[in-house]
């Protein structure tokens, strides 16, 4: 709660600080994604939604109201594919929605920020269909790759890894391969 308070409070400052560079990580994974929807489970702002649009609809789930208000915002730049974008509050450790349903998943710079980061991964994990892509990086400071790759569970194919994406990410993409 303490983390998404930060986050409810810093969301403006957060938009114009972080643009450019997460702009650049979406851009790196959106290559490696095959359809849509797309679920973005740490949506904060929005800013990778231009890169994810092509393989709409998205999903965008945050735990701050105010991060999610102003992707609200932006989405009325996306006309008419704004109605392709559904946002919903939700926490990265308890998402709402069934089993394998998703043919992608991206979580980008997040784990970090997560409570429990394993129970996290399992998430992604359970929402992902069988043969679909899940992307995700964390922090490097504060997550090496082995890390990431040791809490995921399910059978996989690793497409990419991310050493400093950015100059400041670690991360993976993979093919999950069995429900």
């Amino acid at each position: 709660m303490k983390k998404i308070r930060l986050y409810d409070e810093s969301a403006k400052s957060y938009h114009i600080r972080y643009m450019q560079i997460q702009q650049t990580k979406y851009q790196a994974i959106v290559t490696y994604l095959i359809e849509g929807p797309v679920l973005d489970v740490g949506i904060g702002t929005g800013i990778g939604l231009t890169a994810l649009l092509d393989y709409s609809p998205v999903i965008g789930v945050d735990g701050s109201v105010e991060m999610l208000r102003i992707t609200k915002e932006q989405i009325k730049d996306f006309k008419p594919r704004h109605e392709s974008i559904l946002l919903v509050v939700a926490s990265a450790e308890m998402l709402p929605f069934r089993d394998h349903v998703f043919p992608t998943v991206v979580s980008i710079t997040v784990l970090q920020n997560l409570t429990d980061i394993s129970q996290s991964i399992q998430e992604l994990e359970r929402a992902i269909k069988a043969d679909g892509i899940l992307a995700v990086t964390a922090l490097a400071k504060t997550l090496s790759l082995s890390e990431i790759e040791d809490r995921l569970h399910r059978e996989f194919a690793i497409l990419k890894r991310f050493h400093n994406l950015a100059n400041e990410d670690n991360g993976l993409i993979i093919r999950v391969l069995k429900e």
